[in-house]
Order: structure tokens, then C-alpha cells, then sequence
């Protein structure tokens, strides 16, 4: 399912249209599906009636097709018409509610009489769709401020395709905007409603009947779903072993940051890796073995080693009483021994660490591990730029820059990759990532509401799973260790490097896994701890044993978020 702006879903429609050559029909289908939906929804409610706000164009139609459907049911029904009908096949819906709604359950707005706002009714929002943008006229900001006064009231507000002053591309918000307890879209998810999720409630993305028009070669990010992720997971054989279930090693950890690396082993741990090694500073490893007792640590060197002339030597001579069977050296471990690499966590940015990192990636350019790279490793990339060996790695084997915006704009300026913080335009942010990911030839991740992972060629996906539980310290860590667990089961099930645009869906998993667990049923992010954004990755994972139970007509299903 791809996420659309206005104009985009306009195009899918007109292609609908254009094949069956009326647009009647996907107007009916919407109204339909949407009644359904309301029944499934909230029937306890409807014994308290309906109240059906609907403006002049397709949106009203849709409402008016509703108010049918429901008045076929036995539900007791009101229109409030803020504009009379004015396009066709608004007129031809408002026809059908005509005929079966009492000449007194359809009436004309009036701002200065407005319905009674009874408490435990449902009130349907059909003002304004995709089209609408701007400033709302006074007779739809006072509409508006009906609903939402119901919805104070006690009353449930649905909203239909966008909530009313809802930008439907952006997400920007008009000063008065319907506050949506459930958001009905059709055919495809609109991308102002990721933007604007405080204001959609739950967000349903229904089937009108697009079919294969729903998808279009226009640039539209893919929505991440559990169903169009399922092919992505990596599978593990029922004779598995530890060494084919994925080889992960994590580097990071300086003096006072072994909790980083430790949340990034919990994350690889929980999420399938088979083994997982940690280099660390070596007054981080009690911390480290104290806590997490199934990662094997080493040393990646002291402060001995802080200014030595040749770091690799100062390495192999930190590990020289390593056992055999572990490895003898950092080279060994990122170019023969790990199907992914994962630096950052925790590294430092100090002039040993500079070296550090430039070392790890000579050495993961000779091997085939995926690499994956967070933090402080995002720092010294802007601060290094596009070294000879991050390039050799970039050429040769999966590379995923994992940013939060900060880090994201650093390496914006860095690139010279244009980039605006302002929050309310989409399509320039999902331009700029896939801009970095074309330069620097790396899958980016730029973690957000939604996160959009991006390829080098320019594919995008949205993630918008999660909640401001992950706006946590160490939630990020949890993730690089959780992505670098995918990486390294699919580079051991395939036997093989895949390239950055077969990895995609695997960084796209990994971000919706990851914001799954940072959910939590009493939508109470207040008080929770990564520890606990930890102990749901089971849970998450657990969501791909059986196929998603949708209802019939659904497509997708986000849930509230900041209400």
C-alpha cells in the first residue's frame, strides 16, 4: 500500500475512473465500506443515533452515502448540510439519503442553532476531503466547532478520507480542526495523516475498489504493515543452530556508555540473532558481561592505546589473551567472522575513536558483513566525510545509516544535501533522505514521526508505528541492535551479499518491529522505560505468526496515537 498527497490520490482515482468511466461507483463503495466500518466500530452507539456533517463536494457524498447505508439499518440519522450539494455525484448521493431519511433528518446548518450535542452518539465529519486546504470558511469553522463540542460532550467523532482542517498532504492543521476519534481513508493512506495523527484517532485505510490503480510508479512510499513486511523476515530453520541463525558484532561502548551497547545486544538478542559479540572499552566489559551474560565481550583497546603510532597493532596486542576459539582480533571478527557489524553505540568521538572507526570499515570492506551504523559512528561520518573505506564498504555490501533528525541534518550539511527542519512538509524531508541515500549509495533510516527508510535508488517506505515512548534515551540503541539482528539472519539464510535495495524491506521491518514494541495497550507512554520497549519485542515479533485479522474492506489499521 503506497502513501499518498492529494494529488497522488487524486491520479489513482482519475485512473479507477477513467477504466469503468463513472466515478459513482467508487463513491459508493467508499460510503459503504465507511458504514460498515462505523457499525463494527461502535455499534453500542448507534442506538443513540447519528449526526452526519457533509459539505458540497465528493467528501459530502461519501457522508451522504453513509447516512444511507446506516438509515437502511434501522439507525437513527441527521444531516447537517453546511453547503448545499455541488458536485454530480454529491447531488446523486444526497438523492439516495433523500429517499430514505425523513424530510426532518436532513437539514441545513445553522450556526446559530446548532444540534444538541448528545452524549454516547456518533458524529460522521464528510465537510471537507483531500482537496480542501487553507484556511476553513466561517461555516466550516463553526461546523467544526459543533463536532468537536459533541466530541467534549461524550460523542465519537469518525472523520472521512481526512479529518476537516486537516492538510491531506502536509498535515498541517487549521486553527479549528475535527478532533477524530477513528479516520475512515480510502484506497490509500494519505500522507498528512501520519503528520497529523493526534488529530486522526485510529486510522483505517478502506477499499473502494481501486485495484491496481492503487499503485502507481509516481515516487509514493510504500506504508510499512505487518502483511506487506511478512515476505521481508528472515526465516529461521526448525535445524538451526546458533551459528545460522545470524552472527552479530557490536562495537561501541567507551568508558561510561557500556549501557548503549548493552541495550543494543538486548535489541539483536530479542530479535533472533544467534550469537552477538560486543567490543568495547575494556572498563565497559564487567558492566556488559554483568548484565546481558550471553554476549561475549573484548576489549578494543585502553587508554595505553589512546595516541599509539598504529592502532591495529595496539588492538591484536589488547586481545593477545582472548581464547582461540573466540577471535584474536577485531579484523578477524568484522571481516570473517560477523554477517553484520553494527558501530556506534556508545563509541565516542575523540581522536581514538576516529581511528577505531576508519579501522572498522578497512576491515568490514574486506569481509561480507552488513553494516549498520548509529550514534557517534553518524558523527564521525560528517566529521570524516566519504573516507576511501566507507566508500569500499557502501560498493560492496549493505550499508544502513540509522539518523534521528539531528544527526540527519549534520550529515545533510555535511553532503550538502538540502534539508528543512520544518515539520509540516513531507515530501521535501522524503526528498532529502533519499537525496543523502543516492549520495552517499546507503539505505537511510531517518528515524520520526513516521520513520522513512529510503534506498540508494530512491524506494521509500513509511513506518509510522510507535509512540513518544520511543522519545527515550536508549530506544535507539534498542533499534540498531534489532536491524542489525535482521541484517545478519538474511546475510546467513542467503549465504550471499544482498544489494542495499533488497535490504530495504529488512530496514523497513526492523523500524516497524521496533515501533510495535514501543506501543503499549493503555497508550500510556508516560513512566515506561526502554527496558520495557525491550521486553515487547517479543510480542512484536510474535505479530508475523499469524496473518493480520483485518476486517473485510480493510486494508490497514494504524492505531491512535496523542490523544
Amino acid at each position: 500500500m503506497q502513501v499518498t498527497s492529494a494529488v497522488q490520490s487524486a491520479a489513482r482515482d482519475g485512473a479507477a475512473i477513467a477504466e469503468h468511466g463513472d466515478s459513482f461507483p467508487l463513491m459508493l463503495a467508499a460510503g459503504t465500506v465507511a458504514a460498515a466500518s462505523i457499525v463494527r466500530s461502535y455499534a453500542g452507539a448507534l442506538a443513540h443515533g447519528v449526526d452526519v456533517y457533509v459539505g458540497a463536494g465528493n467528501n459530502g457524498g461519501d457522508g451522504y452515502v453513509v447516512a444511507a447505508q446506516l438509515a437502511r439499518l434501522g439507525v437513527q440519522v441527521r444531516v447537517q448540510a453546511v453547503v448545499p450539494p455541488r458536485s454530480p455525484d454529491c447531488t446523486r448521493a444526497a438523492e439516495i439519503a433523500h429517499s430514505l431519511l425523513s424530510p426532518h433528518a436532513m437539514a441545513p446548518f445553522a450556526a446559530e442553532a446548532p444540534l444538541p450535542a448528545r452524549a454516547g452518539r456518533v458524529v460522521v465529519d464528510a465537510l471537507l476531503g483531500t482537496g480542501a486546504s487553507g484556511a476553513l470558511r466561517p461555516a466550516f469553522a463553526a461546523a467544526v466547532a459543533c463536532i468537536n463540542r459533541a466530541r467534549r460532550n461524550g460523542a465519537v467523532v469518525v472523520a472521512l478520507d481526512v479529518p476537516t482542517g486537516v492538510d491531506a498532504s502536509t498535515g498541517a492543521l487549521t486553527h479549528e480542526h475535527v478532533q477524530a476519534h477513528l479516520t475512515l481513508t480510502f484506497g490509500t493512506c494519505k500522507s498528512g495523516l501520519l503528520g497529523a495523527r493526534a488529530a486522526c484517532g485510529r486510522v483505517q485505510i478502506l477499499d473502494i475498489g481501486l485495484g491496481e490503480h492503487a499503485q502507481r510508479p509516481d515516487g509514493a512510499p510504500q506504508l510499512a504493515t505487518a502483511e506487506a513486511l511478512r515476505s521481508a523476515l528472515p526465516i529461521i530453520a526448525w535445524n538451526a543452530h546458533k551459528g545460522t541463525r545470524g552472527r552479530v558484532l557490536l562495537v561501541g561502548g567507551t568508558r561510561g556508555m557500556a549501557g548503549a551497547v548493552r541495550l543494543a545486544a538486548h535489541g539483536a538478542l530479542s530479535s533472533g540473532a544467534g550469537l552477538v559479540r560486543a567490543a568495547v572499552h575494556e572498563r565497559s566489559i564487567t558492566a556488559l558481561q554483568s548484565t546481558v551474560p550471553a554476549v561475549v565481550t573484548v576489549p578494543w583497546g585502553d587508554d595505553r592505546d589512546a595516541f599509539h603510532a598504529d592502532l591495529d597493532e595496539a588492538l591484536a596486542e589488547s586481545l593477545t589473551e582472548t581464547p582461540a576459539s573466540l577471535f584474536t582480533s577485531l579484523r578477524e571478527a568484522a571481516s570473517d567472522w560477523a554477517h553484520a557489524v553494527a558501530i556506534g553505540p556508545g563509541l565516542g568521538r575523540d581522536t581514538r575513536a576516529s581511528h577505531l572507526f576508519a579501522q572498522l570499515l578497512s576491515h568490514v570492506s574486506a569481509g561480507r558483513a552488513a553494516l549498520v551504523l548509529d550514534a557517534d559512528a553518524l558523527a564521525l561520518l560528517a566529521e570524516r566525510g566519504m573516507s576511501p573505506e566507507f566508500v569500499a564498504c557502501a560498493a560492496t555490501r549493505p550499508v544502513v545509516l540509522t539518523p534521528h533528525e539531528g544527526e540527519f541534518a549534520a550529515l545533510a550539511q555535511r553532503f550538502a544535501v538540502p534539508f528543512d527542519r520544518t515539520p509540516h512538509d513531507p515530501a521535501a524531508r522524503l526528498e532529502s533522505v533519499r537525496a543523502l541515500a543516492h549520495e552517499l549509495q546507503c539505505v537511510v533510516l531517518l528515524k520520526g514521526t513516521p520513520t522513512i527508510c529510503v534506498s540508494p535508488g530512491g524506494e521509500a517506505w513509511y513506518v509510522a508505528r510507535g509512540s513518544s515512548a520511543l522519545a527515550t534515551g536508549g530506544t535507539g540503541d534498542v533499534l540498531t541492535g534489532v536491524l542489525a539482528s535482521v541484517l545478519a539472519a538474511e546475510q546467513a539464510r542467503a549465504g550471499r551479499v544482498p544489494n542495499a535495495s533488497q535490504t530495504l524491506p529488512q530496514v523497513a521491518l526492523s523500524a516497524w518491529v521496533h515501533g510495535v514494541a514501543g506501543e503499549f495497550r493503555d497508550a500510556t507512554s508516560r513512566g515506561r522505560t526502554v527496558m520495557e520497549v525491550i521486553e515487547n519485542l517479543a510480542g512484536a515479533w510474535r505479530r508475523f505468526a499469524v496473518p493480520e485479522a483485518l476486517a473485510p474492506g480493510v486494508l490497514a489499521e494504524l492505531p491512535a496515537l496523542g490523544q
